[in-house]
């Protein structure tokens, strides 16, 4: 939820899990280093390094302070990413006036500051962490360079000698020694030596290396798993599938969700068969709902482990899976009283994820709202919502383990019979009503893909659904990166 400090700070979304939309900027990938834990820890215990900045109030309108922040975003970008916290003194790193006249840190500002300063614009994204004692921190998360290094746009000779910019400098962050005795001070500079150039061309050779190989891997890969893997995931999909129909008759509206629901699954397909600890799977699973968060700021995120204590995610067995290793499970028909919220998802140590669900378009009251009949209908926007989340959350899962290849999902939609295409914020061609009453995909793609090409997974994953709906209708992945500027807002 938004948060906004009185008079005229204006904050984005309030950490914890904050949303920190990257609309523009490849929603689809990490931004920074530090989790939202990481950041609650920096803004309760401040101390600059060499990713991390304090700053006090700046006006983010005014060029100067324009300036001095894009010589910032630009060191910490090319020296492997970071943060910039404001609201600190930056002598002591002591939190000051949490009211200040005016300033302004939106995703917006930053984004039209670092468009019009450096060159390539590294991705940023602007989020809040409220501290210990109550206060709200604007805070700049800042990924790391690419495959080559962030520089000054255009001069600034307006500004102060001390934070000058001229077209072309290359910043980093650096140890200064001070004047007098002490510990080396940290400094934002424009590379002046040999050496200060050392690191930054490393990660800039690492970088082109690693797009290089995959996208030699994406081509070269053998896109048909081993059977085994296939097959493990198809009986991972269907036990998950068994498990929630013997708890829909908990539902008040078991009879509608018997017939209409749907499952999302998908594995890793691993080059080691290392699994992952379970006592860290739990804040595995909310470091990925973090992250989804980046492009779905409102509702539950998929797979994020509830509070609820009737909900909470035990670690369970199914005799119907594998060879009896534990996973854990979440099971919203289990909660008392019962209510619409549906959701049955597992996640196994070995890389296996699935998710059962009743359809969002058959809440009765939205269809109250909307002056239609549950089970009548299907939202394109939410179903390539949902399957975007399932990806992003695959690629988001995979960097826990040591070297995944690929992943294969596996989607099936039942109780599509007699629905339409309608979005109650646009209008669809109608060609009739959808006559099969199940539709099911298999697909398998290269885990490099799933950095820039997630639009067109999901858009191959929704194609059996919309042709059932419509069968001249083709939504690609131009149209998907067209709604997730929607999904992020």
């Amino acid at each position: 939820m938004t948060e906004q400090a009185p008079l005229r700070l204006q904050l984005p979304t309030e950490a914890g899990f904050p949303h920190a939309s990257m609309p523009t900027a490849s929603a689809e990938e990490l931004c920074a280093p530090a989790g939202g834990l990481d950041l609650q820890e920096l803004v309760d215990a401040p101390r600059r390094t060499l990713e991390t900045e304090y700053k006090g109030w700046r006006n983010l309108d005014n060029p100067e302070d324009q300036v001095e922040i894009a010589r910032d975003v630009a060191a910490i970008a090319n020296s492997g990413g970071g943060q910039i916290l404001f609201g600190f003194n930056e002598a002591t790193l002591a939190p000051i006036d949490t009211d200040p006249f005016g300033t302004v840190c939106t995703q917006e500002h930053v984004l039209r500051l670092t468009r019009r300063w450096l060159e390539p614009a590294p991705r940023c994204e602007v989020l809040a962490v409220r501290s210990s004692a109550g206060d709200l921190h604007p805070v700049i998360r800042i990924a790391g360079h690419g495959t080559v290094p962030v520089c000054a746009r255009r001069s600034a000779p307006f500004v102060p000698e001390s934070c000058r910019v001229s077209r072309g400098d290359v910043y980093i962050r650096r140890h200064r020694q001070p004047q007098r005795l002490g510990p080396p001070l940290i400094e934002t500079g424009c590379i002046e030596t040999a050496q200060e150039w050392a690191p930054l061309i490393r990660r800039c050779v690492r970088q082109d290396r690693e797009a290089v190989l995959g996208m030699i891997e994406a081509v070269l890969e053998d896109r048909r798993p081993s059977r085994p893997l296939q097959q493990e995931l198809t009986d991972w999909h269907i036990a998950a599938r068994r498990a929630f129909l013997t708890l829909v008759p908990r539902s008040p509206w078991a009879e509608r969700l018997a017939r209409c629901h749907y499952a999302l699954s998908y594995a890793l397909e691993l080059q080691s068969p290392d699994l992952l600890d379970h006592a860290q799977m739990p804040e595995f699973l909310r470091r990925c709902a973090f992250d989804a968060q980046k492009l779905f700021p409102a509702g539950q995120r998929m797979f994020d482990p509830p509070t609820r204590l009737a909900v909470r995610p035990r670690f369970v067995t199914d005799p119907a899976w594998n060879d009896g290793t534990d996973f854990l499970e979440t099971a919203w028909l289990r909660a008392y009283p019962p209510t619409e919220v549906s959701d049955f998802w597992r996640v196994s140590p070995e890389g296996f994820v699935a998710l059962v669900r009743g359809y969002g378009e058959d809440a009765a009251d939205l269809n109250r709202a909307l002056r239609r009949q549950p089970g009548t209908w299907v939202n394109p926007d939410l179903l390539a919502r949902d399957l975007a989340e399932l990806v992003i959350h695959a690629r988001g899962l995979a960097r826990f383990f040591p070297a995944p290849r690929r992943v294969l999902f596996r989607c099936d939609w039942w109780g599509l019979a007699g629905r339409e295409l309608f979005d109650p914020a646009g209008n669809w061609p109608h060609s009739g009503t959808a006559i099969g009453d199940h539709r099911a995909v298999s697909m398998t793609v290269p885990l490099a893909s799933l950095a820039s090409a997630w639009p067109e997974t999901v858009a191959r994953l929704m194609a059996p659904v919309m042709r059932a709906l419509e069968p001249d209708l083709l939504l690609g992945a131009d149209w998907v990166r067209g709604q997730a500027v929607g999904w992020a807002r």
